[in-house]
């Protein structure tokens, strides 16, 4: 009798914490996504909300209602774009690129940065244009990159063939890995997006979009 108890209090015990760890696989994508969010809004909302607080709510003693430095520096933002299309403020920005060029150390940081984000942006459209596939390290062996441009100028005139540069990010974490220079007939483009190829290379291959391969023809 006592064995038959004690089977049921171990049954009993294996299926709280089969619950519970199903439970929290359910519950973890959620509280995360919501950690990340608060997170990210107390970062953004205290640039502009400390000089709030400090000048104004705490020498009043008055409550900051949450949200009013995020408010503020979106309006911030958008004035900012503004005058970036207007020509006066096109001139403001040139003279203020040309003193940034002559402060040592700061300049290498803002040339870096402004690259990197005119690449992102250039023609409405984001760096990576669509997935790929290509054989890499090695032939036999194949890996999901990111076509990022075609090849253009003296590049191709040296290599000697029509090359097209290919990011190849690494597992799990996407914003690092290699460029490398691919032939544009060894280049396959994927029938998937570049959402779906992201999550393909971050769950190291568990999340599979709904694809077909082979892949569509190769990119000329």
């Amino acid at each position: 009798m006592v064995e038959i108890k004690e089977k049921k209090s171990a049954g009993m015990h294996l299926k709280l914490r089969a619950y519970f760890t199903t439970g929290l696989l359910v519950l973890a994508p959620t509280m995360v996504s919501i950690w990340i969010f608060i997170q990210a809004f107390r970062f953004f909302d205290g640039i502009f909300g400390k000089f709030y607080k400090k000048i104004i709510f705490d020498e009043y003693d008055l409550w900051m209602p949450p949200g009013l430095g995020l408010i503020t520096l979106i309006v911030f933002v958008i004035i900012i774009g503004v005058l970036a299309r207007l020509y006066v403020g096109k001139k403001m920005f040139a003279l203020w690129e040309r003193i940034i060029n002559h402060v040592p150390l700061i300049n290498r940081i803002y040339i870096a940065v402004r690259q990197l984000s005119d690449s992102f942006v250039k023609g409405g459209s984001i760096i990576f244009q669509f997935p790929v596939i290509v054989q890499y390290p090695r032939e036999g062996l194949y890996s999901i990159g990111f076509l990022t441009r075609k090849c253009e100028g003296p590049f191709c005139e040296i290599v000697g063939t029509n090359v097209s540069t290919v990011f190849i990010p690494t597992t799990p974490n996407p914003t690092s890995g290699v460029l490398i220079f691919v032939p544009n007939e060894d280049i396959t483009p994927l029938e998937m997006s570049v959402e779906d190829a992201m999550k393909l290379i971050i769950s190291a291959g568990t999340v599979t979009p709904d694809i077909k391969l082979p892949v569509i023809k190769a990119a000329q």
